[in-house]
């Protein structure tokens, strides 16, 4: 395998089939998650990096347990990653704790027509927290 990035870092995927996740300031970005009801947040929404709703009405969005995080993402303690909620809807989209080894520090409701950034850390085995930054 070759990668050229000329005098830009290049990150690639490892796998079967390497793909050029991020270069010259690009990343990659799936479809974005999306949850208009009340209901699990998903390891695999908020990896996406994007969690929409558009629902007029009120949306809990309780995060995946710790292990459930665990099994799903690759992560080390100690990493972390960013995601947003934007809140297309007519009412609150709040991010709640899991029933374990997953708790939010700082307010989880995004109000109706507003965005939110989060970051989730892993800081134990089966043990994460998710921080709202700004929003």
């Amino acid at each position: 395998l070759l990668v050229e990035a000329g005098p830009s870092e290049a990150f690639v995927a490892v796998g079967t089939s390497a793909v050029p996740t991020e270069r010259r300031g690009l990343r990659g970005q799936g479809a974005p998650g999306v949850l208009n009801a009340t209901g699990t947040l998903t390891a695999a929404m908020i990896a996406s990096g994007i969690v929409t709703s558009t629902t007029a009405a009120a949306v809990t969005a309780t995060l995946d347990t710790g292990a459930v995080m665990d099994a799903a993402l690759q992560m080390e303690i100690g990493e972390s990653f960013d995601w947003s909620v934007i809140n297309t809807g007519g009412a609150a989209f709040t991010v709640t704790a899991a029933a374990s080894g997953h708790t939010v520090v700082g307010a989880g409701a995004v109000a109706a027509a507003t965005s939110a950034i989060f970051r989730t850390r892993k800081t134990a085995a089966n043990t994460f927290v998710t921080y709202r930054l700004a929003g």
